[in-house]
C-alpha cells in the first residue's frame, strides 16, 4: 500500500529519530459477480441469485512519535442482489433482489513498535465497529458485520533499500454471537525502479463458537456471515510516482475458503503521504 508497504512497521525501525508519519489512500475494491460460494466441506453453495461486491475505502496513518502510530479506515460498501443464477436449483422459485449502500465496518487502531535494529517488532491494536446500515433480512444484504471486533496483532519483519519482508499473527474477538478467529500472514516485496513487486499470503480461521447462524439458502449471499475463513495468495503492485504520491493495483485469490464467494478480489488506489 505504501512505498515500503506496511510504512510505519519498516520506518519506525530507525533508532533515536521522531517520525510524523502522515499517510492518506483512497481505493476502490470490487468483488466480480459471483453466484458460488466455497462450502464448508469442500462442496461449493450455489446462490438463488448473483450478487456483486463494491468498496470505496478511506484509511490513514498518523505518526504520534518515533514508535507509535494512529490508523483509520472507513468504507463505504455498495452491495447488490440481482439476476437469477440459472444454476441454482429451483432457480425459478420467486427470491427478492435489492441494493445496499452505507458505512462499513469502521476500524481504529494502535502500532507501537517494541524493537529496533536488523529485526523490527510491532503490535497492533485494532477496533472495527458496528456497521452503519441495517440487515435486510429478505435479500441478506448488510453492509458489514453488527458488531465489535477487536483484534490485537503481533508483527515480525525486515526491510531495506530494495526488499522487504514481514509475518504476522493476530486474534479477533467478534460480539454479538459470532465466531472468534486466528489470522496469520505473510508479504514480501522488491523494489524495481519505481515499482515495488509485491505477493502476499492471509490464512484466517474460524473458532466455531459463536451461535451465529447461517440465512437460509433462499436469501443467502455470503456478506459477512459467520464462521468465514480463507487461505488466500496474492499480488501487489505499487507506482511510486514522486515522494508524496503513488499508486497500487492487488488481486487476490482463494486457495481453500468457506463461506466467502468463489470468485478474486480485485482493487486499485491512490495514497499521499508526508514524512
Amino acid at each position: 500500500m505504501y512505498s515500503c508497504p506496511f510504512r510505519s512497521f519498516c520506518r519506525l525501525k530507525a533508532p533515536g529519530r521522531a517520525i510524523r508519519l502522515v499517510y492518506l489512500q483512497a481505493g476502490y475494491y470490487f468483488i466480480p459477480t459471483y453466484s458460488t460460494l466455497y462450502g464448508d466441506n469442500g462442496d461449493d453453495i450455489i446462490l438463488r441469485r448473483k450478487v456483486s461486491e463494491r468498496q470505496l475505502q478511506i484509511y490513514g496513518e498518523y505518526g504520534l512519535g518515533k514508535k507509535t502510530t494512529l490508523i483509520l479506515s472507513a468504507p463505504i460498501v455498495f452491495y447488490q442482489r440481482g439476476a437469477s443464477n440459472t444454476e441454482a436449483p429451483f432457480y425459478y422459485v420467486p427470491t427478492d433482489t435489492g441494493s445496499i449502500v452505507g458505512l462499513g465496518n469502521a476500524t481504529i487502531a494502535l502500532r507501537h513498535q517494541f524493537l529496533s535494529g536488523p529485526w523490527a517488532l510491532a503490535g497492533t491494536l485494532s477496533i472495527g465497529l458496528p456497521a452503519g446500515a441495517s440487515y435486510q433480512q429478505l435479500t441478506d444484504l448488510r453492509t458489514g458485520y453488527q458488531a465489535f471486533t477487536i483484534q490485537p496483532m503481533v508483527s515480525l519483519g525486515r526491510g531495506g533499500r530494495k526488499t522487504y519482508g514481514f509475518l504476522y499473527g493476530s486474534y479477533g474477538y467478534r460480539s454479538n454471537h459470532y465466531s472468534h478467529f486466528l489470522q496469520l500472514g505473510a508479504e514480501t516485496g522488491v523494489h524495481v525502479g519505481k515499482f515495488w513487486l509485491i505477493g502476499f499470503s492471509e490464512w484466517r480461521y474460524s473458532l466455531e463458537n459463536g451461535s451465529k447462524e447461517l440465512p437460509a439458502i433462499d436469501v443467502l449471499t455470503g456478506l459477512y456471515a459467520n464462521d468465514q475463513g480463507w487461505w488466500s495468495v496474492g499480488v501487489k503492485a505499487i507506482w511510486e510516482i514522486n515522494r508524496f504520491v503513488g499508486l497500487s493495483v492487488s488481486g487476490a485469490g482463494a486457495g481453500w475458503a468457506q463461506y466467502v464467494p468463489k470468485s478474486p478480489g480485485l482493487g486499485a488506489a491512490v495514497y499521499f503521504k508526508w514524512d
